[in-house]
């Protein structure tokens, strides 16, 4: 299988599971906002971005930085050295995992007082312990997508959520059935991602004893050079160079829970200190956690998965010093983002009234959706381009360009939020993230030459995604126009369903028409890409380069 296949593969089965695992994700929000509320929902998002920011501490960028010397060491032929690079990141994160589990609980009371409700002390201490098992759990991921196999990431991911998932609904319905109140509610809720961890945990296990014996004898799934290259590295020299990566890594990969954290930190107080009651500033904040980012979260999801498998493709290709081959897939990465992150964006902008009553009741929070829908786009991109350059070893460009967006972020909060409420909020990260993107392109631009022209891989996406938009438009408003009087919330979810059905129809249409696809990009579909390629061929449709 040539590399671009292999990225794309690897790209759409992660791709795929992190779309089921955000799919759950949406349905468990749902579910629960319904169970527990407003206000019972903004209690366990005041713990969730606690968890995630200090679940990136914990791993410190190790479970990349695993990938990537995984990958570059494999392309080397020594696989020794790849093996000890996961042994001695897999200690470490353990140590580390055990320390900031019992460091949260511990200050759980704390981060509830920051957070603008004291009540939240009991979430953040039920979710403590996922980051005991985590860490651990992400380095075994790593160290398969430095082989590129990404099948034992994408299954334990939604294995992982299906436990979270029945974890969160049946402990918070079991907990309001005895009569224990919303923040207790919160905490059942929280504690899903420990017993989500060890069920993934438990999965990767099962891997790591299929593939026991990796890259030997009839397991080999690289073909070694013929001069293999053994580096004899001593664990102080591998703890070091895995920190060197690591660290700047994991700064950057901070960006989406500190800008969580940002607005968990501000934006209930700031409406608080304008005379916004306390619960209808924790109901507000349940909005915008709880619905906007949820939803913006889905696409973020699969650029995460592009970027997943991208960074080791790249690295690999860099090592070997294959200059045209590493500038070829890192442009394939960017157009894999654009192409699914332009009609997410222009989706949930034309769709947001109806998404959020199909999902959530009611309208509360459409207005955040569509603002949010923008910054989905440039997140995508983002984070495409910062896989690109950590797989070219720049890894501080992209932590230069997310710490200059966050602050950004904080700045306008306190600009916007108090004129805007929750939009003001929501305006201030579509700005922080088109910051961050504009910059990572700059300097991508500069490491690989004038072959990252963004006007070459945006235009056709941007053709298709137009079209796209109209089509679900009129859709849309020919179903209003029927007046069924269905009841509100149906008469939404059919609207929801019908859009989103004529957008991915016309679209995947579209793309191929304007020749955005080729053929052998199609083909790297699992199951259905072949299929699909002799059908198009048929009409003659499909571009073969």
């Amino acid at each position: 299988m040539s590399s671009s296949k292999t990225f794309l593969r690897g790209a759409l089965v992660l791709g795929i599971a992190a779309m089921i695992s955000k799919l759950l994700g949406s349905v468990y929000t749902v579910l629960l906002q319904n169970v527990i509320g407003d206000r019972g929902m903004g209690l366990y998002q005041m713990a969730y971005p606690i968890y995630a920011t200090l679940l990136i501490v914990s791993t410190a960028g190790f479970p990349v930085a695993v990938s990537k010397y995984v990958s570059e060491f494999t392309a080397l032929g020594d696989l020794s050295s790849a093996k000890k690079i996961y042994r001695v990141s897999f200690s470490v994160l353990a140590v580390v995992g055990f320390l900031c589990a019992a460091g949260l609980y511990a200050s759980a009371g704390f981060f509830a007082r920051i957070s603008g409700d004291p009540k939240a002390v009991y979430a953040i201490q039920a979710i403590a312990p996922a980051l005991f098992i985590v860490p651990a759990m992400s380095t075994m991921r790593g160290y398969f997508q430095g082989w590129q196999m990404m099948n034992p990431t994408a299954v334990s991911q939604v294995v992982e959520q299906l436990v979270r998932v029945a974890t969160i609904l049946i402990g918070a319905y079991v907990v309001l059935h005895y009569g224990f109140g919303d923040a207790v509610a919160a905490a059942a809720a929280a504690f899903g991602a420990a017993s989500g961890g060890v069920a993934g945990f438990f999965v990767m296990v099962y891997y790591f004893w299929r593939y026991r014996n990796l890259g030997e004898g009839k397991n080999a799934s690289v073909s070694f050079p013929s001069s293999q290259t053994h580096t004899r590295l001593g664990t102080l020299q591998i703890l070091r160079r895995l920190l060197y990566y690591a660290i700047p890594v994991s700064l950057g990969a901070l960006v989406i829970p500190l800008t969580s954290n940002v607005d968990a930190l501000t934006v209930t107080n700031l409406l608080k200190e304008h005379g916004v009651s306390q619960v209808a500033a924790t109901r507000d904040f349940g909005l915008l956690a709880g619905r906007a980012f949820k939803l913006m979260m889905l696409p973020a999801a699969l650029a995460s998965s592009i970027g997943t498998a991208l960074m080791p493709s790249v690295s690999q290709a860099n090592a070997l010093q294959q200059a045209n081959d590493t500038s070829t897939r890192i442009l394939l990465g960017m157009r894999v983002a654009i192409l699914f992150s332009l009609p997410a964006a222009a989706g949930l902008f034309i769709l947001g009234k109806p998404i959020d009553i199909a999902l959530f009741r009611d309208a509360a929070g459409y207005h955040t959706i569509q603002i949010l829908g923008a910054a989905t786009f440039f997140s995508s991109i983002q984070i495409a381009m910062a896989a690109s350059l950590q797989g070219l070893g720049a890894v501080y460009i992209p932590l230069r360009s997310l710490l200059i967006g966050t602050l950004l972020k904080i700045a306008l909060n306190f600009v916007l939020v108090p004129r805007f409420g929750i939009d003001g909020a929501a305006m201030a990260t579509t700005v922080s993230y088109t910051v961050a993107a504009g910059m990572n392109f700059m300097s991508l631009r500069r490491r690989i030459g004038h072959s990252l022209a963004l006007r070459k891989i945006l235009w056709k996406p941007a053709v298709a995604t137009f079209v796209m938009g109209a089509f679900t438009y009129a859709s849309y408003r020919q179903w209003q126009q029927l007046a069924l009087h269905l009841p509100p919330r149906i008469d939404a979810f059919f609207a929801m369903a019908i859009g989103v059905g004529v957008g991915i129809g016309v679209y995947g249409m579209m793309l191929v028409v304007v020749g955005s696809v080729t053929a052998a990009e199609l083909s790297a579909m699992p199951k259905i890409g072949i299929p699909l390629v002799r059908i198009f061929r048929r009409f003659r449709l499909l571009t073969e380069e």
